[in-house]
């Protein structure tokens, strides 16, 4: 198993520039104001042949009432014990702050796994100024330039030393599922309540997931991969920054989901930018259950909301509805059941031979009307590839496939191939 190195620090110190420097590219949303990390992000990395794995965290600051800077400390401080190294983060530009100190504080009695390292030390001025940071109490002091990269292969040959010897990088598998919706519709409640813990930080202020956060999961033996992702909220609602580029990796989060959950909002029902993602997830031919969130507090009746859910979602009609309640953990459960449903139509795979004779079945119930008076024939027919499954059609008029008849074509498709719970591409091509 590989090693665990947590990243910490207080808001605006450089951690998210220096997982970006270490994990190779903008996984990390870095913007110039504090708390833009409030979850914590996950990379696989490796130097110098050691694999590990690399947590951004969001800035810590000494216990307050406000409600995510609170939550911020409570997940990070849970997360220190288990790792195999800590980079305490400050800035060589502001010293040594009370806020530094009480962070010394707290990891203190984790002295054996921490190293600290001085960010922004971009010229040999500043670095006169690292001396101080020694009065912190750690033996060594590492200064660094995360945006420039000065010092970082000192501090991961650091870095390395403390991690356990038989740590090789492993990648993560089972099926990746993407929590996606509009703001504060309770994404990240459900991953919590899925995972038996606080591990993405929930709370009533509408956007506070900003990064897309990956959590491996096992449940009945059976491997999956949450991620949690920022609310999607209409174009013209998003401003240039941080909002920007979190939307954009929400879009890449359905990209890489195998199938994606559309979280709803039962006691506001289907909004119309519900059924902007939901046309975002059937023009990529994603697999999804559809969940109907916060039914302990909706006055509306489960038969209601199902046919308002098939009446204005009427395109994912291959996609099972689940209700839910995170706050109560009821039918949590039942999402990982109709994933693994969705999962096994989306992942299909048939032999050449039974696609076509699932072609020539359909065909001699209903061919294609002709085409310029000539008739339209199929030379053969194979399926391309899974995820989602694609089967290919060889014609001679690939123009004469009208969109009603494709309709038709692709719904008997389903029946015969036994794939009712997942999105399926059809491909009309000419011969040559």
């Amino acid at each position: 198993m590989s090693g665990k190195v947590l990243i910490v620090g207080r808001p605006n110190v450089g951690k998210s520039s220096l997982f970006n420097r270490i994990a190779g590219g903008r996984r990390a949303i870095v913007e110039d104001q504090p708390g833009v990390t409030r979850d914590l992000l996950e990379a696989s990395c490796e130097w110098k042949n050691v694999g590990f794995s690399l947590v951004d965290t969001g800035g810590l600051v000494p216990d307050t009432e406000e409600d995510i800077l609170r939550k911020i400390r409570e997940v990070v401080q849970s997360e220190i014990a288990t790792a195999d190294a800590v980079i305490f983060l400050t800035s060589v530009r502001d010293g040594i702050t009370p806020l530094d100190e009480e962070i010394a504080k707290i990891l203190y009695p984790y002295k054996d796994k921490v190293i600290l390292a001085v960010n922004k030390v971009d010229t040999p001025k500043e670095e006169i100024k690292i001396s101080e940071f020694y009065s912190l109490g750690f033996e060594e002091v590492f200064p660094v330039s995360a945006v420039h990269g000065i010092g970082v292969g000192e501090l991961l040959d650091e870095v390395v030393k403390r991690l356990p010897k038989e740590g090789t990088l492993q990648r993560q598998e089972g099926i990746k599922i993407a929590f996606v919706g509009r703001p504060n519709v309770g994404k990240s409640s459900l991953l919590n309540a899925l995972i038996g813990k606080e591990r993405v930080i929930v709370s009533d202020v509408a956007g506070t997931t900003r990064d897309s956060i990956e959590v491996p999961f096992e449940w009945n033996g059976e491997k999956f991969i949450l991620v949690d992702t920022a609310g999607i909220r209409r174009p013209s609602k998003v401003e240039y920054g941080v909002e920007f580029y979190s939307v954009g990796r929400s879009l890449k989060a359905i990209d890489r989901a195998d199938v994606s959950c559309l979280v709803i909002d039962c006691t506001e029902g289907v909004s119309r930018q519900d059924k902007r993602i939901a046309g975002l997830i059937e023009r990529r031919y994603k697999g999804c259950v559809i969940v109907v969130n916060k039914i302990d507090v909706c006055d509306r009746s489960r038969e209601d909301l199902l046919k308002e859910v098939r009446r204005e979602l009427f395109y994912l009609d291959y996609a099972p509805v689940v209700f839910t309640s995170a706050v109560k953990g009821e039918g949590v459960e039942d999402i990982l059941k109709q994933v693994k449903a969705v999962y096994k139509d989306y992942s299909k795979q048939h032999k050449t031979s039974f696609i076509n004779r699932a072609v020539k079945s359909i065909l001699k119930e209903k061919s294609p009307p002709n085409y310029r008076g000539k008739p339209v024939k199929v030379f053969y027919a194979f399926q391309e590839r899974s995820k989602p499954p694609t089967v290919v059609i060889v014609t001679n008029y690939p123009e004469g496939w009208k969109e009603n008849y494709r309709k038709f074509f692709l719904k008997r498709l389903r029946e015969e191939l036994g794939i009712n719970l997942a999105p399926m591409k059809l491909v009309i091509k000419g011969r040559d």
